[in-house]
C-alpha cells in the first residue's frame, strides 16, 4: 500500500475505532476471529491477522443501520471537505480485491509480481518492492490489493498457506468459484483458521488439519 493510501486511512481508523465505535470494533473482532481463528499476541502471525481484520472492518463490513463499510461512510460524511484527489483515493480504497492469490512469477528484474486471483482467475501485476523478498514463486496466500494511479499494490495483511496443500485449496475454490463473495469469504476465513491450527499443532500432518472432516 502506498504512503498516500496509508495516510488517507488514518482518519478513517481514528473515527471508526474510537468513541462511539469502540464497542462496534469489539463486536467486529468477535465476528472475524470466531471465523478466522482466535489469535493471541504471542502468535507469529498476530500482526498480519490484525491487519487482515482491520482491512475487513474498514473496507468490507457494513456498519449496522448504515449498510456501508466505514471507508464509504467516511467519504459520504466528509464529501464536502474532500478534494477530488482525496475522493479518488477513497474510491480506490473502497474498490480493493480481497481474495486467495497464487504467485505465478516475478516480472523482469523481480521488481513486480504476477499473481492470479483463484476465484476470478484474473491476473494482476503488483508493485511492492518492500515485500518481494517475502515471496516465492508458487506461493498461495490470502491478501488484498488496491489499484492506485494505474498500478496495483498489496495491503499489509497476508496469510500464507502450506504449498503442499495447494491441491486441496484449489479443489475447494473450484467448488464455489461462481458463488457470491460471502461464500468466498467464508472459505478464506476457514482456511485462515486451518493455517492457525497448523502453526499450533506443527507435529500433526498438515493434511489432517487442512481437512473439513478434521477433529483438530
Amino acid at each position: 500500500m502506498t504512503e498516500t493510501m496509508l495516510l488517507k486511512l488514518e482518519p478513517v481508523i481514528q473515527e471508526f475505532t474510537t468513541g462511539n465505535y469502540y464497542r462496534e470494533v469489539f463486536q467486529a473482532k468477535q465476528e472475524f476471529f470466531e471465523r478466522a481463528g482466535i489469535i493471541y499476541e504471542d502468535d507469529p502471525e498476530f500482526e498480519q491477522r490484525m491487519n487482515l481484520f482491520m482491512d475487513w472492518y474498514l473496507l468490507d463490513r457494513d456498519l449496522p443501520g448504515i449498510d456501508l463499510p466505514p471507508i464509504r461512510y467516511y467519504s459520504r460524511l466528509h464529501d464536502q471537505e474532500l478534494s477530488p484527489e482525496d475522493k479518488q483515493t477513497y474510491q480506490e480504497l473502497s474498490s480493493s480485491v480481497h481474495s486467495l492469490f497464487l504467485l505465478k512469477r516475478f516480472t523482469l528484474f523481480g521488481k513486480k509480481l504476477l499473481i492470479q486471483d483463484l476465484f476470478s482467475r484474473k491476473k494482476y501485476v503488483v508493485v511492492d518492492r518492500k515485500l518481494n523478498q517475502a515471496f516465492s514463486t508458487g506461493d498461495l496466500f490470502e491478501g488484498r490489493i488496491f489499484l492506485h494511479q494505474g498500478k496495483w499494490y498489496f495491503s499489509q495483511g497476508f496469510c500464507f498457506h502450506p504449498v503442499e496443500m495447494r491441491p486441496f485449496i484449489l479443489k475447494e475454490v473450484k467448488k464455489i468459484r461462481f458463488q457470491d463473495s460471502s461464500r468466498h469469504l467464508k472459505l478464506i476465513l476457514q482456511l485462515a483458521q486451518m493455517k492457525l491450527k497448523h502453526q499450533r499443532f506443527s507435529h500433526i500432518d498438515v493434511k489432517h488439519i487442512y481437512n473439513f472432516d478434521s477433529k483438530f
